[in-house]
């Protein structure tokens, strides 16, 4: 019961459009605009890093972080800093965090059509464990200096997540497939971009959307 709570929670939360908003605020459609994602990467090239990529990224990390804050320090309370088998407090928080993804990605608000939620996935882990989310986050930064490919470092950080998780919690596996989930929607949401990958047509960080 609780686990469906907290995932419901999380969706509701993650319908918060921020993407949309934000180049509503600039007069524009978002979704009609560059890949049509209402995600932080095409709010950066839409709209530039100070009017769109950056209040998109704050927005997208705030509506996962609010919800798995709630869920670790109010309805947890008792679970907090105590395993209980496999139900522990991160679980539950994990659990959350991919509820908004599911609502980013899947939002009822905008007839199901989304974003790709790695800012959202960002968020959930930084509640989840802050200094263990610098390892996949430094795997995404470092991909993306090196290939200036966006989709590619999401992709590859995303992989990063649970390899880390299933390091620093060995045995905790209930934790590593909650965050095996997210690496799979996550990278399914990549397909048009994987796509582009192979065939070499993907755009670079920087470049305009072709």
């Amino acid at each position: 019961m609780l686990s469906a709570i907290v995932i419901i929670l999380g969706y509701v939360f993650g319908n918060f459009p921020t993407g949309l908003i934000v180049g509503k605020l600039n007069n524009i459609d978002i979704r009609q605009s560059g890949s049509g994602n209402i995600g932080s990467t095409n709010a950066l090239r839409t709209l530039g890093f100070l009017k769109g990529g950056l209040p998109t990224l704050v927005g997208d990390i705030l509506k996962v972080v609010i919800p798995c804050l709630l869920v670790k320090h109010l309805i947890c309370p008792g679970l907090a800093g105590n395993e209980i088998g496999y139900l522990s407090t991160n679980y539950f928080v994990l659990l959350c965090g991919f509820g908004v993804v599911l609502g980013h990605n899947f939002p009822a608000v905008l007839g199901f059509h989304g974003g790709k939620g790695i800012a959202s996935t960002g968020g959930a882990f930084l509640v989840f464990n802050f200094p263990m989310t610098m390892i996949p986050l430094a795997v995404f930064i470092i991909v993306c200096y090196i290939t200036k490919y966006v989709s590619l470092g999401s992709m590859i950080g995303l992989i990063s997540i649970p390899v880390t998780i299933a390091f620093f919690y060995p045995g905790q596996w209930a934790l590593v497939l909650v965050a095996s989930f997210y690496a799979i929607l996550g990278i399914a949401r990549h397909k048009p971009n994987i796509e582009r990958l192979m065939k070499g047509t993907e755009n670079k960080l920087g470049q305009k959307k072709k």
